[in-house]
């Protein structure tokens, strides 16, 4: 049985500017983004000024877009998958080569003893 933990609503409305800036073509103002979500103007600029902090969104002029943040763990998380991906790979090479073997071992000596 697994828990049940209750959800924090700022995480919540910083998911939610998250994804609305993610589907902007351009740079949108925090009024913008608070009509748009619901949010009001001044919580919404909160966590934008610390999206900012942490380089998950930027300000250009009195317009805000997603920062290189989320690109850099993407990207690290992309290079992690690949790398396991190709020792996973690896791994089912090597145990078709040693099957290979095997089978290759266990003809041999069934041509043996035929003869």
């Amino acid at each position: 049985m697994s828990k049940s933990y209750k959800r924090i609503e700022a995480v919540s409305k910083t998911i939610a500017i998250l994804k609305y800036l993610g589907n902007c073509k351009e740079p949108v103002s925090g009024v913008e983004i608070g009509k748009a979500l619901g949010i009001a103007e001044g919580t919404v600029m909160c966590h934008l000024a610390t999206l900012e902090d942490g380089g998950f969104v930027v300000s250009v002029g009195d317009r805000w877009m997603l920062g290189t943040a989320l690109a850099l763990i993407w990207a690290r998380v992309k290079s992690s998958l690949e790398a396991d991906m190709k020792s996973t790979a690896n791994i089912r090479r090597v145990s078709n080569e040693r099957r290979k073997r095997a089978n290759l071992k266990f003809e041999w000596a069934f041509l043996q003893c035929e003869r």
